[in-house]
């Protein structure tokens, strides 16, 4: 009997151990994205013009033998400027390059190019704000190249961050994010 009682006490603890540690925080938000409007743009672009830099590139499943992946170390020297006149998004390339290092002894990435812009479109739950975003390499023969290319939607925007995303439904659940600083 003093077995059975000290058998359901140590059950009563892990069970109230799993417990807490299910209620913990760092569960996603169940907050369902929003969509953005037209009127929204004017944070971005501060009806002039503004900058912004890439601070984080979230993948949830990321490979690192894939050549066109983007990572955070390739990305955050560079600046992004959304202008209030046009859809189209430029950059200023940093010091380090996306693809820098591609070389497999016949093709060389000898130039990186990038074209992006922001568009209205329609989702699921609406018109809401998508970033249509592409980088890519050329040798310099320019007889070969590669690119990838992406429609990101508005999940988060205030006056210094907002974070594109792909595949999630919720804020802070993304299969792909992109997130930005406004740069002061």
């Amino acid at each position: 009997m003093k077995n059975y009682n000290q058998l359901l006490k140590s059950m009563a603890v892990v069970c109230l151990g799993l417990f807490l540690v299910q209620c913990s925080d760092d569960e996603p938000s169940s907050q369902p994205i929003p969509t953005f409007n037209e009127s929204d743009l004017s944070t971005i672009h501060l009806d002039s013009q503004s900058s912004w830099r890439i601070v984080e590139v979230y993948k949830r499943y990321n490979d690192p033998n894939y050549d066109l992946e983007i990572t955070t170390d390739c990305v955050t020297d560079d600046v992004y400027t959304f202008s209030a006149d046009t859809e189209s998004v430029t950059i200023d390339f940093g010091e380090a390059l996306c693809f820098e290092d591609e070389d497999d002894g016949i093709f060389t990435a000898d130039h990186e190019f990038f074209e992006s812009n922001l568009t209205i479109m329609d989702a699921s739950r609406g018109n809401t704000i998508y970033l249509h975003f592409a980088r890519g390499y050329i040798n310099e023969d320019r007889t070969a190249q590669a690119s990838t290319f992406t429609y990101y939607s508005l999940a988060e925007l205030s006056e210094n961050r907002m974070v594109f995303q792909k595949g999630g439904e919720f804020i802070g659940n993304y299969h792909e994010a992109l997130i930005f600083e406004r740069i002061e």
